[in-house]
């Protein structure tokens, strides 16, 4: 089973909130002759005195001394001054201001402008590949990221976020190398970890990711996220048992969810432990904001399909006291007909009969509960000595069957059912026609191989019938024709 959460990428934590990158974000200026502009004497000092506002967290004092410094360059007010144009470097600190103040907008055109005015300018594209990140853009920010990998970035932030462009892009691979350089550059960030695992994952690594994912559990035994996708791993290597133990835990923390419990349900009928089950789709039940009618029946199904009505009745009655005067009509309707079923597992064929009488008189039209009425006929049929009456519950059976098989919510049970009705009347002719019928509708080798004897069966028997009918108009003619003779 593949839970709900198994396609979940978890992106890294909010960096653009963490104070320290906004630090390092809004000062990320250097001296990197290939790939950072050049800038004037005039203009590295003014690039200290923001640095030193930076370190006091001054962005606005920053951002006025920056833009007064620009202008009076580009358009000095003294006459005697000639105009200036401004390095790069300054419109690329500029643009990490207006980002620091969430004025995206200009900080994506201030970013943009250093980098046409100087092409390999890293810091200007790490810095947008941050910026498109923010705004959830990754297929720009994956290119900027990947100019600036190719201009010689070695920062883990730039890798790991790269890392997660690609595996939202569906690029596992090309994910897995990202995050394995930002792991090795900085083994200590619980973001790339997950991402590598989340890579390992995509890529049916399943054991390694286990693996890693354990280690991440370790250091943050508290997070959900870490145990599900573990939980995945360990699911896709049909380790069932440890997969439970998973859910279990994440059962005593408080931490699992509704889907979590129904699948540690599923998981626990999986291994023949009804009890188990039953107390986990409780749970589940119990948990929900508000009462998941169609999941609930569906465990109720599943408790009843694998042979405990008992329990499965237990469930079903809990499930109509939490739902109460809130449950509607369509709702009661599905509530039945799952009783129909958990009584005729338990042979209770009287309480069959006495909800099936009720679902007709409530929806005489519902597809099922004409599948059913014909089912329940049959079964009669099966059970009654008498022949008279027999043939009359066939009858019933054979008509609500074959309502239901042009039904298309119902087509292929009741295509089946009446398919199987004939063959064990042996009427392998009126048989063939339903099953495979059923067979287009569904098929599976087990119905393939049943159909190609039905086939066989049905063939013999026409030859038959026609051997029969040519035998006796034979005879007939021969009669005729001694009459005439003796007259």
């Amino acid at each position: 089973m593949t839970p709900a959460f198994g396609d979940k990428i978890i992106p890294p934590s909010n960096l653009f909130r963490d104070p320290q990158f906004v630090r390092d974000f809004v000062g990320s200026y250097g001296f990197h002759s290939e790939v950072e502009p050049k800038v004037s004497p005039e203009e590295s000092r003014i690039l200290v005195k923001l640095r030193e506002l930076f370190e006091k967290g001054r962005f606005s004092e920053a951002e006025s001394e920056l833009v007064r410094f620009i202008k009076e360059t580009e358009a000095p007010s003294d006459p005697e001054k000639q105009p200036r144009e401004i390095s790069p470097a300054m419109v690329f600190v500029l643009g990490n201001l207006y980002f620091s103040a969430d004025r995206t907008e200009e900080a994506r055109r201030a970013f943009l402008e250093a980098i046409r005015r100087f092409p390999k300018f890293r810091r200007a594209h790490v810095n947008l590949g941050y910026l498109y990140v923010s705004k959830e853009d990754f297929d720009k920010a994956m290119r900027h990221f990947q100019e600036a990998v190719s201009l010689g970035e070695g920062n883990p932030r730039v890798f790991g976020l790269l890392g997660y462009c690609y595996l939202l892009k569906q690029q596992p691979l090309a994910a897995e190398n990202a995050y394995r350089q930002a792991y090795l550059l900085d083994p200590g960030s619980k973001d790339w970890k997950l991402g590598l695992a989340q890579t390992l994952l995509q890529q049916e690594k399943l054991e390694e990711a286990t693996a890693l994912l354990g280690t991440l559990i370790e250091s943050y035994p508290e997070d959900q996220q870490l145990w599900l996708q573990q939980t995945q791993a360990l699911l896709g290597q049909e380790r069932k048992m440890e997969a439970a133990v998973n859910l279990e835990i994440l059962r005593m923390k408080g931490l699992a969810g509704e889907s979590e419990l129904n699948l540690l349900g599923n998981l626990y009928m999986d291994q023949g432990e009804p009890q188990l089950a039953l107390f986990a789709y409780l749970a589940a039940i119990e948990k929900g904001k508000e009462l998941d009618i169609e999941q609930a029946l569906k465990s109720a199904k599943i408790l009843n399909d694998y042979g405990y009505p008992e329990k499965a009745d237990q469930f079903v009655r809990r499930v109509r006291a939490l739902g109460g005067d809130q449950l509607s009509e369509e709702d009661e309707v599905a509530i039945r007909l799952v009783e129909v079923g958990i009584a005729r597992s338990a042979e209770d064929l009287d309480r069959v009969g006495v909800l099936l009488e009720d679902l007709l008189a409530r929806d005489p039209a519902n597809a099922e509960v004409v599948l059913e009425l014909g089912k329940h006929y049959d079964t009669l049929a099966k059970l009654e000595e008498d022949d008279e009456q027999r043939r009359e519950f066939l009858a019933e059976a054979k008509t609500r069957l074959q309502i239901a098989s042009g039904m298309d919510e119902v087509a292929y049970g009741a295509n089946l059912a009446l398919g199987q009705l004939h063959v064990r009347e042996k009427q392998y002719v009126d048989a063939l026609p339903k099953l495979e019928r059923a067979l287009e509708l569904k098929e599976s080798d087990t119905l393939k191989s049943y159909v190609a004897k039905v086939r066989r069966a049905a063939d013999r028997q026409q030859q038959r019938e026609e051997r029969e009918a040519a035998e006796r108009e034979a005879k007939e003619a021969e009669e005729k024709a001694e009459k005439e003779a003796n007259q």
